[in-house]
């Protein structure tokens, strides 16, 4: 490169204002096949893709350049497009190629599979150039497939040379074997990097692989230890240590660490997914939800933001948990799951009509989903579409036999519009015939008594009802307070009734006609 510098400098010198620099049609072509050499050269050294356009505008000019081809080939092979190195390769023929020609062509020897060759070339540069660190590192590592242990011995025999650096090469040589699954010898290697320099957090770390994959939790925990004592940090490191600490069950240490991951990274996906975790186990769900949204990967993964409406709505903030479900139902394209999900909180809602259409569009790409149709039925009877709704669990049915929510679902609908009650009996009662403990069920059968004039049989099954169930839920709340009322217990009602008023019309009617 010195030629061309220099006579870059040359041109540069006889460009003087108000002159024409006096060149034949051969300068001038000569003087545009350097500013191209030039061109590209600086472009190298910025690391510009730029570069290798500019080298094969320059071997258009002098196609025979050897130093072009060199050039060419190395771009080549650094946009690994192997198939046209071949064309640059024949540089090599010249007489007297120096190092850098001569490592150039063995990197293509061994692109091209050919590691015999590729090795004789490297030790012929070598020859040329025995201080030059890539050249030599390329080396090893060719040797590192041909023959582990020259490999290694060749890396050891430059100990010698560099004293100050015996504990790198110690690690390097580690690495050799490693790659190779040889491990005993591999940390043999590791420990003499660490033997002659404590403080080499690399060697600590290799170690800790090693044992990692060896299922040597606790001597991995130890060197992943040692490593922080030489002052060496990482989020990667320490949420590698806290997931061994939630393996061995000291939850207490895996959050400890988890949290110091999250310091150094913010964003750290491990760390973040086992914090929500942890808060969720504590019961903090705003938090929890939180640390699911500082998540790196958190705008890409559906799941995420479903596990965050659910914190959300556990945290007592429905608005906002449908709000995270209607914003992941857009960014997610619609998905599936998320759009159930999304139908799901809209019941709860009460906007039960828009969960019917988000519904629909979800069993319109996958009519197979039994959950999604059975929710689809449940929005369709909210809003009185009632034949539609009849329709969806009976393809539920069909679909799944054994679906009990189906079976209870018609038959309470048909009970709650005073029709078809004996079917709607054959219905719940087929229901509780496949969950004979489910509590809603028996909720159904007892209504359908009610609605046949059987208060007796009602009231015996209401009050075989947990207290604490039937106080949870207003509807069921209203169901006794009704049959109180029908066999003449006003007294006993009106508690009921009070319970499910606020939710239940029909419960705030009969109170008032009772005479609070």
């Amino acid at each position: 490169m010195k030629k061309i510098g220099a006579l870059f400098l040359l041109l540069c010198a006889g460009l003087v204002p108000g002159q024409a620099l006096p060149l034949s049609a051969e300068g001038r072509a000569e003087a545009a096949l350097y500013m191209d050499v030039i061109r590209a050269f600086y472009a190298q050294q910025q690391n510009e893709t730029a570069a290798c356009a500019y080298y094969e505008k320059a071997l258009r000019r002098a196609p025979q350049n050897p130093y072009l081809k060199r050039q060419m080939l190395a771009c080549r092979l650094a946009d690994d497009r192997l198939e046209e190195a071949d064309a640059y390769a024949d540089y090599i023929t010249q007489p007297d190629p120096d190092a850098e020609d001569l490592a150039v062509y063995a990197l293509y020897r061994w692109r091209k599979g050919d590691l015999k060759n590729a090795q004789d070339y490297y030790e012929q540069a070598l020859a040329q150039a025995p201080e030059d660190p890539r050249i030599f590192y390329q080396y090893v590592l060719l040797l590192s497939f041909l023959d582990v242990d020259r490999a290694a011995q060749i890396l050891q025999q430059r100990k010698a040379d560099y004293p100050a650096f015996a504990h790198v090469i110690d690690y390097e040589t580690g690495n050799i074997y490693r790659s190779k699954k040889d491990l005993p010898t591999a940390l043999k290697y590791y420990n003499q990097a660490t033997q002659r320099n404590p403080d080499y957090a690399e060697a600590y770390l290799a170690r800790a692989e090693v044992y990692e994959k060896t299922s040597q939790l606790f001597l991995m925990l130890h060197e992943l230890e040692e490593v922080e004592k030489t002052g060496y940090q990482s989020a990667a490191m320490y949420s590698r240590m806290a997931s061994v600490y939630v393996l061995v069950k000291d939850h207490a240490k895996a959050k400890e660490y988890f949290l110091k991951a999250k310091a150094l990274d913010a964003g750290d996906n491990p760390a973040n997914y086992f914090l929500a975790l942890y808060a969720e186990e504590a019961g903090q769900y705003a938090q929890a939800a939180q640390y699911l949204r500082d998540s790196a990967d958190f705008a890409a993964q559906a799941g995420k933001w479903l596990q965050v409406a659910f914190y959300e709505q556990r945290s007592g903030n429905p608005a906002q948990a449908l709000q995270t479900l209607k914003q992941a139902y857009a960014r997610f394209d619609k998905n599936v799951e998320v759009g159930y999900f999304y139908a799901l909180a809209l019941m709860d809602a009460r906007d039960s009509r828009r969960a019917a259409r988000v519904l629909a569009g979800v069993l319109q790409t996958n009519p197979q989903y039994e959950n999604a149709r059975l929710a689809y039925a449940f929005a369709l009877e909210d809003i009185h579409r009632y034949r539609a709704m009849e329709e969806q669990v009976r393809a539920v049915i069909a679909q799944n036999p054994q679906n009990a929510a189906a079976y209870n679902l018609l038959g309470f609908s048909l009970a709650e519009r005073k029709v078809r009650l004996d079917e709607a009996q054959e219905l719940v009662t087929q229901a509780l015939a496949l969950r004979p403990d489910d509590r809603a069920f028996a909720d159904s059968l007892a209504w359908i008594y009610y609605q046949q004039g059987k208060y007796t049989q009602a009231l015996e099954l209401l009050q075989s009802l947990d207290e604490a169930f039937v106080r949870q839920n207003p509807e069921v709340s209203y169901h006794l307070g009704a049959t109180y009322a029908q066999t003449g217990q006003p007294e006993q009602a009106r508690p009921w009734l009070e319970r499910a008023a606020k939710d239940i019309r029909p419960a705030a009617k009969l109170l008032k006609k009772l005479g609070k």
